[in-house]
């Protein structure tokens, strides 16, 4: 059993004897005050008897062996014993010397009164205060290091909070929709823009702070491809030129140390640095070395990170820790809780264990680093290039990022887990923990496996799929806006269920519908997005249907993947639009490299022009690469992304992919300037009526998760584990794997 699976054990045994504690401890609560109750009626009779003293204390000694009995050694209704850690309450000690005065005379029995428990949970927060120094309580008997106001300590402590209670917003203003992680916010504004980010983040404390020293040499970031931009350049009134993926300074303003010039120095950080050049600027530490302004950090495209904000410690030694985040879209930075113990927001280093666990993220051995600037005298002339992202001039190039997510397939279970006790469905729960990810694109798609016939049909599953009109309206709040229809099961229920489907999204003008047509007419036209000034035109076709056929006066039906059509829809895109995107169903199904067929397709659409190519049906994760034969042409193909949301049978089927990419157009052309793919993990457990569904990203997922998983109960081929998930994205992804 190696730590993890221990602890998940020790977990699970700790919590049944703590509540078996908390039940005992009930109990004898009532015993102890029916006893009081007792005692006082014995002395009123017995008076005058010097033996009443004796009695009353061997009737005390039956409810705790102890001489002096402490009620604080038993835990409150609402407290769990944690090991290491302090009991943080003290408003309900009592002991056998305080219930007598100095002339052993019993006290009035309803000093003793049982309060309700409530009272004595002990608060870490004190909410009219401002900043987290006094807004956060420390635990029981530890104190927060000494810092000065000159030191970054002293600099977090002192930055301003949001009243009590705030939500994280969105830099649209929005709420965000997961409001359960943070205890507090900070008073820090993110823009009107998505930049300010997880990384983005930690580098505007580092910035302000030394903004604040007026140590200006001291700002200075690399970015991803490995240029070093400090601030004093920026001062000085330089900007960046960027040729291919080389930069340089360049002269082309007057000289400007405003603080408004300074946040637009940091727009340009945020907009090309991030966890991987971050993580690469930084030096691992031990736990026992932590400061304030120390980081776990995994660099990646998502990568993530977060800030050790402050630190106590009590006379032992024994340290914890406040842990605090941006994350993606941008947001509000805030004060995680830590989820071991949520009405508790400090992370105890007795406690710390590797894979380390917060609210949204899961850190690994090895993510603990200590960000070191770069003094100009010292910085090398760059880091090592971490990915082949160009950067470009924001105000050069307009920019789209869109993100692809896989097969959406609703088996029956699926189906059930959104059934309400009064016979309705709902669905939110399916995409709630992917839903920011979701809404920071600027264009999201989905692969929509199964049709949505609604009732006019029996819902089912595999083989012949009908799913509600209620997932619909869930991949609409989850933040999609187009939806893939063209798959091997579209004529699962006939052509009826797909008019069915043509009507329900006909409800919903602004989500894009691809792959299937009401009409000849709109078979013939070429469906283009325009966001941000650049045209997108995405094309969507099946390889088959299952053995079903298209009805004789409606061939136009459901786009096939035949080279004809094809050909005259991506020349008539290429005139039309400034991008070409096709999303091919194909493939051989839980087969994880390409076939020669998606090959032969993929030399198909690469010598037609078609700039991106997005997979799927295969229900696994397959490959991603770049086509590139030509100086004048690069194609990129993600051959399939896996499963999005099912109930499939066997544990690598839960891997799936999201895709994300950013589309540039500047004088040059228009082209992908940055591509990724994010590995996920669809989860379900049997028991719960909703099966405890949720997409995790893989770097979020845990073992303990991986050890809950329903698959594990059905599988033919083994259980899900945690360590094989991974090795398994690491096999097909490659270098893709980050």
């Amino acid at each position: 059993m190696n730590h993890i699976q221990a602890d998940f054990k020790y977990s699970k045994q700790r919590s049944k004897y703590s509540n078996h504690f908390i039940f005992t401890y009930k109990q004898s609560k009532k015993k102890f005050f029916r006893l009081l109750f007792s005692i006082f009626i014995l002395s009123f009779l017995l008076f005058n008897l010097t033996s009443c003293t004796r009695n009353q204390s061997s009737k005390l000694d039956s409810v705790s062996q102890d001489p002096n009995p402490n009620l604080n050694d038993f835990p409150s209704d609402s407290t769990v014993l944690e090991p290491d850690k302090p009991n943080s309450s003290k408003e309900d000690t009592l002991n056998s010397d305080e219930l007598y005065n100095d002339n052993t005379e019993l006290l009035d029995p309803s000093d003793f009164t049982e309060k309700d428990d409530s009272e004595s949970v002990f608060s870490y927060i004190v909410a009219h205060e401002d900043t987290i120094e006094g807004r956060i309580k420390t635990p029981d008997g530890f104190h927060r290091i000494p810092s000065s106001s000159n030191e970054l300590t002293g600099f977090i402590r002192n930055l301003k909070l949001k009243p009590d209670g705030s939500q994280v917003l969105l830099y649209d203003g929005n709420a965000k929709s997961n409001q359960e992680d943070h205890i507090a916010v900070f008073d820090l504004d993110v823009g009107n823009r998505d930049l300010q980010q997880c990384a983005d983040s930690i580098i505007r404390i580092y910035a302000e702070y030394f903004w604040s020293q007026k140590d200006y040499d001291a700002i200075a970031f690399h970015l991803t491809n490995g240029f070093f931009m400090e601030y004093t350049q920026w001062q000085d009134g330089n900007r960046i030129l960027v040729d291919g993926n080389h930069v340089q300074w360049k002269k082309s303003a007057e000289f400007d140390d405003s603080y408004q010039s300074f946040r637009k120095y940091l727009d340009m950080v945020y907009a090309y640095a991030g966890t991987l050049s971050l993580s690469k600027e930084s030096t691992e530490i031990e736990i026992s070395d932590i400061l304030p302004g120390d980081m776990f950090i995994e660099g990646g495209s998502p990568g993530h990170c977060v800030l050790v904000v402050d630190i106590a410690e009590n006379e032992s030694g024994e340290r914890c820790y406040l842990l605090a985040q941006g994350y993606m879209p941008a947001q509000d930075f805030h004060v995680l809780k830590n989820p071991l113990h949520p009405e508790d927001p400090w992370y105890y280093a007795s406690e710390f264990s590797f894979p380390l666990k917060t609210p949204t993220w899961t850190f690994d051995y090895g993510s603990l680093k200590r960000w070191s600037y770069f003094p100009l005298a010292e910085a090398s002339e760059s880091i090592p290039t971490m990915s082949d992202k160009i950067i470009e001039e924001r105000s050069d190039a307009n920019q789209v990022t869109l993100l692809a997510v896989g097969d959406n397939l609703i088996h029956i279970e699926v189906v059930n887990s959104g059934k309400k006790e009064d016979g309705s469905y709902q669905y939110d729960h399916l995409y709630s923990r992917v839903k920011d990810i979701i809404s920071a694109a600027d264009i999201a798609i989905i692969n929509q496996e199964t049709i949505l016939g609604g009732p006019d049909f029996s819902y089912s599953g595999y083989p012949n799929f009908n799913s509600p009109r209620e997932i619909g309206d869930a991949i609409i709040k989850a933040g999609f806006d187009v939806v893939l229809h063209a798959t091997n099961h579209t004529m699962d229920k006939g052509s009826k269920a797909v008019f069915n489907t043509f009507d329900y999204w006909s409800q919903h003008p602004d989500i894009t519908v691809l792959g299937i047509n009401k009409t000849e007419e709109d078979s013939e036209k070429i469906p283009i997005i325009e966001k941000n000034g650049i045209k997108i035109a995405m094309l969507n076709y099946t390889y088959g249907l299952n053995g079903y056929s298209l009805p004789d006066q409606m061939p136009y039906l459901v786009n096939m993947l035949n080279k004809k059509k094809m050909k005259e829809d991506i020349l008539k895109a290429k005139e039309e639009a400034d991008f070409v995107i096709v999303f091919p169903h194909w493939g051989k199904e839980y087969v994880y490299e390409a076939t020669k067929e998606q090959s032969n397709l993929t030399e198909f659409f690469y010598n037609l022009g078609v700039d991106l190519v997005i997979g799927t049906h295969p229900h696994v994760l397959q490959p991603v690469e770049w086509i590139e034969t030509t100086k004048n042409h690069r194609m990129l193909v993600y051959y399939s992304l896996g499963n999005f949301i099912s109930y499939q049978k066997e544990a690598p089927r839960m891997l799936g992919g999201m895709a994300n990419i950013t589309i540039a157009k500047d004088k040059q052309g228009t082209y992908i300037s940055d591509a990724s793919i994010t590995p996920i993990v669809t989860h379900y457990e049997h028991g719960p009526a909703d099966y405890n569904y949720g997409i995790y990203t893989l770097n979020e997922y845990s073992e303990e998760l991986a050890q809950l998983h329903g698959v594990s109960d059905i599988a033919k081929n083994g259980d899900l584990i945690y360590e094989d998930i991974k090795d398994l994205a690491r096999q097909v992804l490659k270098d893709w794997y980050e």
